[in-house]
């Protein structure tokens, strides 16, 4: 393998198996006998042409040597966000979506949490593929390595014979969808975690298990969106393997075989995540039963303690009522009366008072 300062481009041939990277389109042809073949002849052996962060110049020098449709440039120049499956007179277009990873690190042994990390699920981009009969030629953007998976894979293939372009696409797009395999596996750890706490938690955990599961239903509703769409791409494209007027450029039968694979992929990982939505949904409802059930008995326990408050005032202010009366500068009855027999007369009417209307209140459960 040849090493380049800023390999940009990748060239691996099925027939002698070997990988060329360099950071121009020269530096792919210095060998002559890995110059490409011609692409429509069946004969020869498919090669692989990856182009990592491709300019506009770039696109048009691939657009002009394998006859590529304006339309197909204008898209991956443009970076086309919506994921579709186009047909041509020699080619198909394939324009997927994928996740962008720092390091390949990130891919392989993630244990971030989707709930505590905002950014836990990265930006997306797009992922472009030409499938020829015998050739092959990828737009990839930086930060993915599907690429670098997928030569791996082939080199620990045991049976080469059935490597063709249409595998390479098959691979490409597995491990596409392998690529979201980590998170959904983060998903699901989120969700067994706050299935469990929602009969754990205390009252003042609530409030801050709301935010997360808010956040975690988010990340499972992105991740079902950019799978959903890929689903029904390859859907469609099922369709037109089968057509009786199938365009000749790819092999019905093979890739078939290869897309059926990469549906049931999907199928299982879209049916997980559906499972794990509807979990935090449940989990999300009980929550907010939990926190309307403490909400209500609060406004109880308050209003039981005003009541009693009510009950306590309605016995007291009568007594100032009366302690008021005896105060005022008039005649009042005992104030020529010697020793301390009224006062303590008073104060004996207002203790039995106040004994006889709390054993009432405390009959009519009132206290």
């Amino acid at each position: 393998m040849q090493s380049e300062d800023n390999p940009r481009f990748t060239h691996f041939s099925c027939q002698s198996h070997k990988v060329t990277v360099a950071s121009n389109f020269e530096g792919l042809l210095t060998d002559p006998s890995e110059q490409s073949p011609d692409i429509n002849d069946l004969k020869v052996n498919a090669w692989w042409l990856d182009i990592r962060d491709a300019s506009e110049e770039d696109v048009r020098v691939v657009g002009q040597a394998l006859s590529i449709h304006p339309l197909t440039a204008e898209d991956i120049v443009t970076r086309e966000t919506r994921e579709k499956i186009e047909t041509f007179r020699n080619y198909y277009l394939i324009s997927f979506q994928t996740l962008l990873s720092a390091t390949e690190g990130d891919y392989l042994g993630r244990s971030k949490s989707l709930t505590t990390d905002p950014r836990t699920i990265p930006d997306s981009a797009g992922f472009y593929i030409l499938v020829f009969k015998n050739a092959i030629v990828t737009f990839s953007p930086r930060g993915c390595n599907h690429v670098s998976r997928v030569l791996d894979r082939i080199h620990r293939m045991q049976d080469p014979s059935i490597m063709s372009s249409e595998w390479i696409c098959y691979a490409l797009i597995d491990d596409i969808v392998d690529s979201f395999g980590p998170y959904m596996r983060a998903a699901e750890r989120d969700c067994d975690a706050i299935e469990d706490q929602v009969f754990m938690a205390r009252a003042d955990d609530i409030k801050a298990i709301i935010p997360l599961v808010d956040r975690l239903h988010k990340s499972i509703s992105q991740l079902t969106h950019c799978l959903s769409g890929k689903a029904e791409v390859l859907n469609g494209f099922v369709k037109r393997c089968q057509a009786k007027s199938q365009n000749a450029v790819f092999s019905k039968a093979e890739m078939i075989v290869y897309l059926g694979d990469v549906q049931d992929h999907l199928v299982t990982t879209l049916t997980n995540l559906s499972h794990f939505d509807e979990i935090v949904g449940r989990s999300q409802a009980n929550f907010l039963a939990q926190m309307s059930v403490n909400n209500i008995r609060l406004s109880l326990n308050i209003n039981e303690i005003l009541s009693k408050v009510t009950v306590l005032a309605s016995i007291f202010v009568p007594l100032h009522m009366i302690t008021g009366l005896w105060g005022m500068n008039v005649p009042v009855p005992g104030q020529d009366a010697g020793g301390l027999g009224w006062f303590f007369g008073i104060v004996g009417c207002f203790v039995v008072f106040i004994i006889v209307c709390c054993i009432l209140s405390r009959r009519l459960k009132l206290l």
